[in-house]
């Protein structure tokens, strides 16, 4: 079996400019965990998930310090949240992530699992011989393909 029959061949996608409420939106509205963000040829840019929209809200001293355990209350933190003015000025190409990993729609299926694991990513935004995005592969397609033994119609 090929990527080309397992993967989701109608994207969601953003533009480098959309910002990051309208990424909230998509992944609460269309139940999606990542989008690809691409040029006007359909090339791949980059990827935002949700992990990149927490990033943005968590403070950098989160990096610094490495156990948080100790702490009972985050409740301050919280109330400042609801003020951040700069919140706005996020867009996808400030939080996206640039190195993608991708895979092409004519690789075996066994490829995707195999690139997931290895750089700890759930899902790959498949890609044509041109680069152009094709579709996208996750870790539940590939669960799908592999015990139900069919491609996707």
């Amino acid at each position: 079996m090929k990527i080309k029959d397992v993967m989701t061949k109608s994207v969601i996608t953003v533009k480098p400019s959309a910002g990051i409420r309208e990424l909230y939106r998509i992944f609460c509205e269309q139940h999606v965990g990542g989008v690809p963000v691409v040029d006007k040829d359909m090339k791949v840019l980059g990827m935002v998930t949700k992990s990149e929209l927490l990033d943005v809200l968590m403070p950098d001293y989160f990096e610094v310090v490495t156990d948080f355990l100790f702490i009972d209350d985050l409740g301050a933190l919280e109330e400042k949240l609801e003020f951040i003015p700069t919140l706005e000025l996020f867009i996808a190409e400030d939080l996206m992530v640039r190195d993608v990993i991708t895979i092409n729609e004519k690789a075996s299926l066994m490829k995707a699992p195999v690139l997931m694991n290895k750089y700890n990513v759930r899902r790959l935004p498949v890609i044509s011989d041109e680069g152009v995005l094709s579709g996208i592969i996750t870790q539940m397609d590939v669960c799908e393909a592999l015990f139900n033994g069919r491609a996707k119609s």
